[in-house]
């Protein structure tokens, strides 16, 4: 659709076997996903320079002689990768890093420091996504990181403890206070960026409403 010389272009640096595209970003460990000539590098780089609307950039640039934007931007995002995360971890590969950039190119960032915290987390068995480790470090969103749940064990164990009540239920003194199991979520009672494990001690069951609340869902 999208047929000129820019897509010409971005094809010979983005979609060829041993592309510019691919030989930048696998020089020192790959970063991107996917391979160059089923047009995965170039879909990602378009995606990350334009918010994921490919579409409206191929658009905007088709008729463009070359796509040295695009390339600059790429080249801009796996230096700003090498400054930031020196220490490469195969988990890199998957991590969406032009969204990051994005977000925190110019913001003042210390590779030291981010490198102690990332190794700590890879060596938390609580956190089930270790490619979600990146974004989590800069974002501070625990949704990267799958946070390990509850077995079914763990959740009848409290629930039996708990007989059944809901502890915020009985806090607030409501008139129902007691849940068949299915009526209730696992919860930890520490979380776990306040050092709280997933481990039965630390299961408490809530009421769906209520732990929903707690979870600011």
């Amino acid at each position: 659709v999208y047929t000129g010389s820019w897509l010409s272009d971005a094809k010979i640096k983005f979609s060829k076997s041993n592309c510019a595209a691919y030989l930048l970003a696998n020089d020192g460990g790959s970063l991107v996903s996917g391979s160059p000539i089923r047009q995965e590098y170039l879909e990602t780089s378009l995606s990350w320079i334009n918010d994921g609307k490919i579409e409206d950039y191929m658009a905007k640039h088709q008729h463009d002689k070359k796509a040295d934007e695009l390339w600059q931007y790429f080249q801009d995002v796996i230096a700003w990768v090498r400054k930031t995360f020196p220490n490469y971890r195969r988990e890199m590969n998957s991590v969406q890093w032009g969204e990051l950039y994005n977000q925190f190119k110019d913001k003042k960032l210390d590779a030291t420091k981010l490198e102690t915290e990332i190794k700590k987390l890879m060596q938390d068995e609580d956190v089930t996504k270790k490619s979600g480790i990146y974004p989590y470090v800069l974002t501070r969103q625990e949704k990267y990181l799958s946070i390990r749940a509850f077995t079914e064990k763990m959740k009848r164990e409290a629930y039996e403890r708990q007989r059944g009540v809901c502890p915020w239920c009985k806090k607030e003194k409501k008139e129902k206070q007691k849940w068949d199991i299915e009526e209730m979520e696992a919860d930890h009672i520490t979380p776990w960026h306040g050092g709280g494990k997933t481990i039965a001690e630390n299961c408490q069951m809530l009421c769906k409403e209520h732990n929903r609340t707690k979870s600011g869902i």
